[in-house]
């Protein structure tokens, strides 16, 4: 497996947020909404720069405004025994939608199951092989609890 799979440092997904190749207008948005001097962000996001390194403002902006999953991902890896879950905004779902997240569902549980097999094949779960699984295992979870949102949501405009 390869080391990718797991979750980058929160330096490297904040970066990741924001960066899109020759285009900065996120990262200029985000600078121009929070007073942030663009150069100076930029230059705390490149973990190349060691005179700048991103601060509590500058994750709070990014998040706030990327919404990027890895950033959460990253930062439940610090915790080391926490997971999140971005609740689904679930309008009327259609048959088709929950053919399509059960079969999410079905290849997140084949993902980590491979992942697991493949992990013990020799008898030893490595660091990296250990960190594929917890995020092939959160995504699992992810997927099961918008299956449950979007049962509920059948539920209130069906049931009783």
């Amino acid at each position: 497996p390869s080391h990718d799979m797991a979750t980058m440092s929160l330096n490297m997904a904040l970066k990741a947020a924001v960066y899109r190749h020759n285009d900065d207008s996120m990262m200029a948005y985000i600078a121009d909404k929070n007073g942030f001097n663009i150069n100076t962000f930029r230059s705390s996001l490149n973990p190349t720069t060691p005179t700048h390194k991103p601060n509590i403002f500058h994750l709070e902006a990014i998040l706030s405004e990327a919404q990027d999953g890895r950033i959460m991902d990253s930062i439940c890896a610090i915790h080391g025994n926490a997971a999140w879950f971005e609740l689904p905004n679930i309008e009327v779902s259609s048959q088709a939608d929950y053919v399509l997240k059960i079969g999410k569902l079905a290849k997140e549980q084949g993902d980590l199951a491979q992942s697991i097999a493949a992990a013990i094949a020799d008898s030893v779960i490595t660091e990296d092989e250990l960190a594929i699984i917890q995020k092939e295992a959160y995504d699992l979870i992810r997927v099961a609890s918008i299956l449950l949102k979007m049962a509920k949501n059948h539920h209130e405009l069906t049931g009783e």
